[in-house]
């Protein structure tokens, strides 16, 4: 009988503690980080990416992951500047953010698309953090504290000065900070980054007329990747792993094994046209 009112209690703790978990709102502010081996060098021909076995990730259900590196800054810890085309080598450790609410591709391993990684770790002079810091310089992640003084001064992505640079995602590079918990340090380089999740409004690529709106440059402004095939007449168009294709001279378009007449579709002198309804199809498909 006692045996049964432990088991009984424990088990309406655990609901309790449930219930409770669905009433507490879920913050996607700042960004999450991690120290992480690379494991292999994956590239499908379309979507090149590295698995990383993390540090300390386990208990976030990221004992791994596939990272995709595509478009994605690197940040070399030895020089402090940003590095182009940078080969990854199996074996190096690197250190790597991506903000809360970045879609995550539930595969085994996880998939996904980071903001920054960062290289050369071991014989570094930065240490680094990236976090969306408020107008005290802390981020939610509690990883780094920043002083602010007068003559503190932040960069953008194009080296331009930015002023009011607080209450956005910052990448801070520091060579020294306090030894608390979290550490407070004064910033070498602040650089604000620009906002990934911007909308883009569709109005903004509607085209003069009855034409409907432009396709690659709404997609682009999306941040999709657009492919013309001039051998077969035909447009691919790749977002968050999936894709969807336009045949551009028959106005057809396949999702996944469904294949749609597009009704006022059109080309012309080289730029296609889409009405809105293929529009949202298509958005229905890829971003969801």
């Amino acid at each position: 009988m006692k045996k049964l009112f432990i088991y009984t209690l424990a088990f309406l703790l655990v609901i309790g503690n449930v219930v409770m978990a669905k009433e507490e709102p879920v913050d996607l502010k700042g960004y999450e980080g991690f120290y992480g081996k690379v494991e292999e060098l994956a590239d499908d021909g379309d979507h090149p990416q590295i698995l990383v076995a993390n540090e300390e990730g386990e208990d976030k259900g990221f004992e791994k992951l596939y990272l995709y590196t595509e478009g994605v800054l690197v940040l070399d810890l030895k020089t402090g500047e940003f590095v182009e085309d940078y080969k990854f080598e199996k074996g190096e450790m690197i250190q790597y953010f991506f903000r809360k609410d970045t879609p995550v591709l539930q595969s085994l391993p996880a998939k996904l698309t980071p903001g920054i990684i960062a290289v050369n770790l071991e014989d570094g002079k930065y240490s680094l953090d990236v976090d969306t810091f408020d107008k005290d310089g802390h981020g939610p992640g509690n990883r780094l504290v920043i002083n602010v003084a007068e003559d503190t001064v932040a960069e953008n992505l194009k080296g331009e000065r930015v002023e009011d640079f607080l209450e956005k995602d910052l990448l801070v590079l520091y060579t020294v900070a306090t030894r608390s918990l979290p550490p407070i340090t004064n910033p070498d380089k602040i650089i604000v980054l620009e906002d990934e999740t911007k909308t883009v409004d569709l109005m903004d690529y509607k085209a003069e007329g009855e034409k409907g709106f432009f396709l690659r440059k709404y997609y682009e402004a999306l941040g999709a990747k657009v492919e013309w095939n001039d051998e077969e007449k035909s447009t691919k168009i790749s977002l968050n792993d999936k894709f969807v294709d336009l045949l551009n001279m028959q106005g057809l378009l396949t999702i996944e094994d469904m294949v749609i007449e597009m009704k006022g579709f059109s080309v012309q002198d080289g730029v296609s046209y889409i009405p809105q309804e293929y529009v949202e199809k298509i958005n229905d498909f890829l971003m969801k």
